[in-house]
């Protein structure tokens, strides 16, 4: 019974030492992670943005101020990601969120965010992000227009093509992006000479590309899925290989050219990051990584993580500290911003961060960096 006793006035003890007047607890800015954990992109989310706390609060973090990440899966679901969210503006009561890589986790609460006012780095694509206008929005990836845009700019301006076709998947992201294409093109007085879709999973492309043949295309720009763009480069090869084919990020994955396999050769896509791109920050990262975890980035979505936390941490620094519409505030100013994606991060009113991509060409299973291309 005594030593009973002594344990709970121990534990008494200790519970009035915490909260004695004076001893103040250090600064904390809590980010709030939002991701689908059991995915490939979620995960490198996860490392990323790991690395870059381990950084900061090994520097003695933000004037005192350490980080800290509360991860929630989103399993990129629009209610489970509403639900995490919650979990973390209300229960964690985190100053920021990060994430989520799905743009419908990012549709769905994004009232949450500006009713609570949490600045959330989204990382989702959607050119409807931009679109709902919050305030307490941002986007640290590139928007599904900046790729078209971007696209665009290198077939028109720099290869001179003006017989262009579109081979979208039909579904959100390949329509979205045939729809951008389309406008981007338009702009620069150009109709493609056509567009043609694919249903998700088909295996079988030569309807089409016979057909894109027809039109006497000199370019392709493809806005589509795994496994499915693999195969439909590799037809296109055999069907049309005279036409030149350009892509969306998916276009430089590992996954594509492990399906594309030779066939990948000679293509074009536009990424955010490659590990094959010289640029020194690019490089420090990837050994960075590698002495961490042992194997090279993941995928883009590891050093735009990254990137997102140290400009948060930049956020921070500029506002004086962890009060939600000053840092929200600081976070507008931030210009110039050097990223270990090898881009320059500038905040403009609209929230987006990107505004130029790396045009690669895929070589023996390699990204050649062709230039960079601004939107």
């Amino acid at each position: 019974m005594k030593k009973v006793t002594s344990i709970v006035v121990l534990a008494l003890l200790a519970a009035m030492i915490s909260i004695a007047p004076g001893v103040a607890a250090p600064p904390v800015f809590k980010i709030g992670g939002l991701a689908s954990l059991q995915s490939g992109y979620g995960q490198s989310m996860v490392s990323g943005a790991a690395l870059a706390i381990e950084e900061i609060n090994a520097a003695g973090g933000v004037n005192g101020i350490k980080l800290e990440i509360d991860w929630q899966d989103t399993e990129a679901n629009a209610s489970i990601g509403r639900t995490a969210a919650q979990k973390l503006i209300y229960g964690s009561k985190v100053d920021a969120i990060l994430g989520c890589h799905a743009s419908t986790v990012v549709l769905a609460i994004e009232g949450l965010v500006k009713s609570a006012n949490v600045l959330e780095v989204a990382m989702g694509s959607a050119t409807a992000v931009t679109d709902l206008g919050n305030p307490w929005i941002v986007r640290v990836r590139e928007p599904d227009e900046l790729t078209a845009s971007v696209l665009a700019n290198y077939i028109v301006d720099v290869k001179k093509y003006d017989k262009i076709a579109i081979f979208y998947m039909s579904e959100q992201y390949g329509v979205g992006g045939k729809d951008n294409m389309t406008a981007v093109l338009k702009t620069k007085g150009i109709t493609p000479v056509i567009s043609v879709a694919h249903n998700p999973k088909d295996k079988d492309f030569s309807s089409q590309l016979l057909n894109i043949k027809k039109s006497g295309a000199k370019a392709m720009v493809i806005f589509s899925g795994l496994p499915d763009l693999g195969i439909l480069v590799k037809q296109a090869r055999q069907l049309c290989p005279e036409v030149e084919i350009f892509m969306s990020s998916v276009g430089a994955t590992k996954p594509f050219m492990d399906v594309a396999g030779p066939a990948a050769d000679g293509t074009f896509a536009v990424v955010t990051f490659t590990e094959d791109n010289p640029d020194a920050l690019v490089q420090t990262f990837v050994k960075k990584h590698i002495a961490k975890y042992g194997v090279p980035p993941y995928d883009f979505f590891d050093p735009l993580a990254y990137d997102a936390v140290y400009m948060l941490a930049e956020a921070v620094k500029k506002a004086g500290g962890t009060d939600h519409k000053k840092v929200r505030d600081a976070f507008m100013t931030i210009k110039g911003f050097p990223g270990a994606t090898g881009l320059s991060y500038d905040v403009t009113p609209d929230g987006e961060t990107v505004h130029e991509l790396l045009l690669v060409m895929i070589k023996d299973g390699r990204h050649q960096v062709i230039q960079k291309v601004r939107g």
